[in-house]
């Protein structure tokens, strides 16, 4: 079965290494990302390659579960992960890329349906709504990041 693959982009007016920090903060995950109703480290590790997090995701009535493991962890430039285990493999990257006044921000996301065809089929109708769930995902979060004090520029992070 053909791997699927989607991604989204948004530009914020923050610098790279903070923009970085606030998506590598687990608990941000639910802020922005409908459908979220657990998504928890599974040992005293949430940040850093190897982190392994428990997560629940609901969407048209399915609740799929499944351990995310961080595989990528290069601050402030990428965060990336595959699934271990759940109904769904999956993969994804984080990209924070310095653009004019600030991040250029691009997630992408890569699965394999289950079940052959019928996955197949189901996914092709699923992955409209996962697309617009990750733009506006993105969207909030560029909000969230552009409402917040500048933590820079009063000698914070």
């Amino acid at each position: 079965m053909p791997e699927h693959r989607f991604s989204a982009r948004v530009e914020v007016a923050r610098e790279p290494g903070e923009v970085f920090a606030w998506v590598a903060d687990h608990r941000n995950v639910a802020r922005v990302l409908d459908g979220v109703s657990r998504w928890e480290p599974l040992s005293g590790r949430d940040r850093g390659r190897g982190a392994r997090f428990d997560v629940a995701v609901g969407a048209l009535g399915l609740r799929l579960e499944t351990v995310l493991v961080l595989d990528t962890w290069d601050e402030p430039r990428a965060i990336g992960w595959r699934s271990e285990s759940g109904p769904v493999s999956q993969s994804g990257i984080w990209r924070f890329e310095p653009a004019a006044g600030g991040t250029a921000v691009t997630l992408v996301i890569r699965y394999l349906p289950p079940g052959g065809a019928l996955g197949s089929l189901l996914a092709g109708q699923v992955e409209g709504l996962a697309r617009a769930r990750l733009e506006d995902a993105l969207e909030r979060m560029k909000e969230i990041l552009e409402a917040e004090p500048d933590r820079t520029a009063s000698g914070g992070v």
